[in-house]
């Protein structure tokens, strides 16, 4: 029985570093690919997916551990212990909307399995004419903005205080008649400290081939996230922080905070450094409300500066 246990956990160990090893190989081979291509600086990936996140500053790589993890860190999915559906409906600024629709299910061999939709719109846009002075020459017909992805996920705890997941996610991207398709991937760890009440993740995000646009050559921009919660033992209040060093963009730090009454309502809180458009723009609330731990309803306000507000709505059952 003893030499039995020792060949497990000697495969436990095996999976663990090939995982690491798989990661550290990926992250290397696309940053190689980043180098020659240029970067989307504004892309609908960057775009918290569920009210909780982002009351919170989107400060979710460690905390998250239901089916909105495919997001966050893809690892968080292995804490996933029912069948679960959600689903985000978020009005933006300047007419944009957002939606996102995932699924997770887990199973005895492959661990957690996943997968999601999500959808940017603008609607419909009036075209502006230019002569060739530069001048204005008149409106045109319209035309819309819209990007697509299709996502799915695996994530498996490899030993009993690490978890593993990955995605791959299937992107298209519009501009009235200009279309493009790329593939990006995430992958993520989470680890449960020594520290009882302090959990610790790491993600890398948004790695993806590159593509032509509108005569650029583009990829999305990969986000290296490094995460952590403590959870007080007092109280029902979950302190979270993460750092994401950004391709082509400035690092920035999210720091979140979430309290529960009765295990019924939730108030969160959130900030973001630096402020993305402004002094408002670094702090965001919204609240939630659980029913019995199958039924979650969220709601976030967040101010955009000069661009406006966003309010966003999710929801998730577990059956």
């Amino acid at each position: 029985m003893n030499y039995f246990h020792k060949i497990c956990a000697f495969e436990q160990q095996r999976v663990y570093w090939l995982v690491i090893i798989c990661f550290i190989c990926l992250g290397v081979f696309f940053l190689v690919e980043q180098a020659c291509a240029q970067t989307a600086t504004s892309s609908f990936l960057r775009i918290n997916v569920d009210a909780r996140g982002t009351a919170m500053g989107g400060a979710q790589g460690a905390s998250t551990n239901d089916v909105y993890a495919v997001y966050w860190n893809p690892a968080g999915l292995s804490k996933v212990l029912l069948k679960e559906v959600a689903f985000t409906r978020q009005n933006l600024f300047q007419g944009l909307t957002y939606n996102f629709l995932a699924y997770a299910m887990p199973t005895r061999s492959y661990g957690t399995l996943a997968a999601q939709l999500f959808l940017l719109s603008s609607g419909e846009i009036t075209r502006t004419l230019e002569n060739p002075d530069g001048s204005f020459g008149g409106i045109g017909d319209s035309f819309s903005v819209s990007d697509f992805g299709l996502g799915f996920s695996q994530s498996k705890a490899v030993m009993k205080n690490i978890s593993y997941g990955v995605s791959l996610k299937f992107l298209s991207h519009r501009i009235a008649d200009e279309h493009a398709l790329s593939i990006a991937i995430d992958g993520g760890l989470l680890y449960q400290t020594m520290i009882e009440r302090l959990r610790v993740g790491v993600a890398l995000q948004n790695l993806s081939t590159r593509y032509r646009f509108i005569d650029q050559n583009l990829s999305e921009p990969w986000n290296i996230k490094f995460a952590a919660i403590y959870i007080f033992s007092d109280r029902p209040l979950f302190l979270t922080a993460d750092f994401n060093r950004i391709s082509g963009q400035q690092d920035t730090l999210n720091i979140g905070a979430e309290y529960w009454y009765l295990d019924l309502i939730a108030l969160r809180a959130g900030m973001k450094l630096p402020p993305p458009a402004g002094f408002l723009s670094t702090f965001s609330m919204g609240f939630g409300v659980n029913w019995r731990d199958l039924y979650q309803l969220d709601y976030s306000f967040s101010p955009h500066g000069p661009l406006g507000t966003s309010q966003c709505f999710s929801m998730f059952i577990r059956f």
